[in-house]
């Protein structure tokens, strides 16, 4: 297992100083050894987290340029790809495909060492210059932890993909590199969506804008732009892969999920200090989720970012509906969250 870089930028994803154990000690026990409840500990770990400054930026698309088809998540079939992988061709590029591709283990393409060494090898291929998910699901948490990142931080390229590819955009922004939150090979089917990847790639501007709505907060903020997948972020708390959200704009989207459990993960978030610590909020879509008896939606988002003061930008075609924007993550942004028009856009 390939864990040396992550090893090295321990201290600025985790943020978990040397001297932690002492402040843990003197702050969870008191004399008696009895558990001693304090926000103390918390404090200071969170005052001695770095933000993310380093910008590493793979070099944008030319035609003639080779991209690389993976899958480190469900299985797919051939004809699940055809579409996707003409359109990808269409824009004057070549396209090869992971070795594990088309592999069948349960949900899987492929067992946990195809997929893991179906994607190293992409990484390290210095002729790609792309790498777009098959399709999400589940499974990238089980890889990103064996791959190694030093050569891909040399020579690095542009990741993209949604949901489920979360992990791997949270370990590759948690290093300071850029990659792509955008639709994947098996759903570049909506004109719209596809066109904003094809500029994202090829290094055209972005920027999107949404009339602001009575769930958007009125402000201007600038930072990096990190998040995903919810539920993914979730899944990665507490981990070597945890999110660094220091003065970042957080982007949250999820699909499928009640509406008590999206209170849970945010609760979380704001327990862990993450949500106070970020600048801004951009909403995406919150797809296929079930109410039951719960507070809507947008009054549970909301509640858990209304005594921070900061710009939200809620409803932006990003995520698991049919239109679904690419957008850069790790990128420094700016919010401006105005009276009329609510604005992301990307240096």
């Amino acid at each position: 297992m390939k864990l040396k870089t992550y090893m090295a930028a321990f201290a600025s994803v985790l943020m978990l100083a040397p001297s932690c154990k002492k402040v843990y000690e003197e702050n969870y026990y008191n004399t008696t050894n009895e558990t001693v409840y304090t926000y103390e500990y918390y404090q200071k770990v969170l005052s001695e987290q770095k933000e993310i400054t380093q910008d590493i930026r793979p070099a944008y698309l030319k035609k003639g340029d080779t991209v690389a088809v993976f899958a480190a998540s469900n299985k797919v079939t051939k004809s699940d790809l055809s579409a996707g992988i003409s359109k990808l061709k269409s824009w004057g590029l070549q396209v090869v495909e992971a070795e594990n591709l088309y592999g069948d283990d349960g949900r899987y393409a492929g067992s946990q060492s195809d997929r893991i060494i179906g994607l190293q090898k992409l990484m390290d291929n210095p002729n790609i210059k792309a790498l777009i998910s098959a399709r999400g699901g589940y499974g990238a948490a089980q890889v990103v932890s064996f791959l190694d990142l030093e050569k891909f931080q040399k020579n690095p390229k542009w990741v993209v993909g949604y949901s489920d590819v979360t992990a791997l955009h949270v370990a590759l922004n948690n290093l300071g590199i850029e990659s792509i939150h955008g639709p994947m090979v098996n759903k570049l089917s909506d004109t719209e969506s596809v066109e904003t990847l094809r500029k994202a790639l090829f290094g055209e501007s972005i920027s999107y804008s949404i009339p602001t709505n009575e769930d958007c907060v009125v402000g201007v903020a600038e930072g990096r732009l990190v998040g995903g997948n919810l539920s993914l972020i979730y899944s990665l708390g507490g981990t070597l892969f945890d999110l660094n959200a220091k003065d970042a704009i957080l982007l949250i989207e999820d699909t499928g999920e009640s509406n008590y459990h999206l209170d849970r993960m945010l609760t979380n978030l704001k327990l862990s200090g993450k949500l106070d610590c970020i600048k801004g909020l951009v909403v995406g879509e919150f797809t296929n989720m079930n109410q039951g008896s719960d507070k809507p939606i947008n009054e549970i988002i909301l509640s858990k970012v209304k005594d921070l003061k900061i710009p939200v930008m809620y409803g932006l075609n990003v995520g698991h509906d049919n239109t679904n924007y690419a957008v850069y993550m790790g990128r420094n942004v700016k919010l401006n969250v105005g009276k009329d028009n609510a604005t992301l856009s990307f240096e």
